[in-house]
């Protein structure tokens, strides 16, 4: 099977997260850093590592700007663009319409900077990874055709990284803005995909280092890092909630937690199952395709669901399992079928497949 496991079950977990969080299950006393957002965090790294895989090969096309932004950003849209219009014009023909045009600030991908995201609120994610669309391709494009040298490259990527926090630093003394208003906030939140991006490169240009990466001495590190974290955001979080009153934690904490995500990225996209058909591989795998509609779909069947006067643990497996279920339902009659166009049109069945890495995001399975 043409899929990398190691990335299906860090997918499947970070749905999970979500899943979790909106049904009201969190680390207890870990205010503001919510389940949820670890998850959504865990999917900004792999997201940047797949799509720094895309842009890479599209650059070495030695196509002109104009040629690597159109086939990027057709493939990309294609996949996020169809089920988010589809979901929003469903909510508010149907369900709530009382935003107006300020449905607007939804279409352009606008909510979390100007407007905010109590109408549709897990697209805040998704707010991140559009501008992130953006972006990456012209400032990799003239990173890679201008500075050439590999080592200069990555040091490009490097000092990128720094200056987002430098900014997110001066942004915060300058407004003191709290947790949730930097969580959100697009220009400062870079980071966390550039580091996938980094580590996509080394996988394309130095590999060698890249194997280096994959031991386990750096997937501990990163796992200690990782839960070390969460341990000090939960001390400032509880009995007494610090955390607005701390620069650390909406500066150069919003580095560490994907930083620490990052090094163990390179052991765990090495996993390989023993049997692709038992049950348990196929679920995480079936999971990891379905992540996106799960992630856009779950809020609706929590609101209804969740109203019922049933026990919550029953109500809770009811939910997931209708999530599920509409998810597949939209995955094979909505998304699938569009990816197949997307695929047609743009040629792409026509080329080789690209390494097994990063072979899995040509579904799109980038986002929660």
């Amino acid at each position: 099977m043409n899929r990398n496991f190691g990335l299906d079950v860090l997918r499947a977990i970070s749905i999970w997260f979500v899943l979790f969080q909106h049904a009201g299950i969190n680390i207890p006393g870990l205010k503001h850093l919510k389940i949820g957002g670890i998850g959504v965090e865990i999917f900004f790294v792999i997201s940047g590592f797949l799509i720094g895989g895309i842009l890479f090969r599209e650059i070495d096309k030695k196509n002109n700007l104009t040629t690597t932004l159109k086939n990027f950003w057709v493939r990309r849209w294609f996949r996020i663009l169809p089920l988010y219009y589809l979901i929003l014009l469903i909510k508010f023909i149907f369900i709530d319409n009382s935003i107006g045009l300020n449905i607007l600030y939804y279409i352009f991908f606008l909510q979390n900077n100007f407007y905010g995201i109590s109408y549709f609120g897990v697209s805040w994610s998704l707010v991140i990874e559009e501008w992130f669309y953006l972006f990456s391709p012209f400032f990799l494009f003239y990173v890679i055709k201008y500075i050439k040298q590999e080592k200069y490259v990555i040091l490009s990527m490097v000092a990128f990284i720094f200056i987002v926090i430098l900014l997110r630093t001066l942004y915060v003394i300058g407004t003191n803005a709290p947790f949730e208003g930097i969580n959100s906030n697009f220009p400062f939140r870079f980071d966390s995909l550039f580091i996938g991006v980094l580590l996509s490169y080394l996988k394309y240009k130095k590999n060698k280092l890249f194997e280096r990466l994959k031991s386990k001495i750096f997937f501990f590190t990163g796992l200690i890092l990782f839960l070390g974290y969460i341990y000090y955001f939960r001390t400032i979080s509880f009995p007494i909630d610090e955390v607005n009153q701390r620069l650390f934690p909406r500066t150069i904490g919003f580095f560490i937690l994907p930083f620490s995500i990052g090094l163990t990225i390179p052991f765990i996209s090495e996993l390989k199952p023993n049997n692709w058909k038992s049950l348990p591989i196929q679920f995480i795998v079936q999971t990891s395709i379905l992540t996106y509609a799960i992630y856009l779909i779950h809020p609706f069947v929590y609101s209804y669901i969740f109203a019922l006067d049933y026990p919550y643990s029953m109500l809770f497996i009811v939910a997931v399992i209708i999530t599920y279920i509409l998810a597949l339902l939209v995955y094979h009659g909505f998304e699938k079928p569009i990816l197949n166009f997307r695929d047609k049109i743009t040629g792409y069945h026509k080329k080789a497949p690209l390494s097994n890495t990063h072979r899995n995001s040509n579904s799109g399975n980038t986002l929660p």
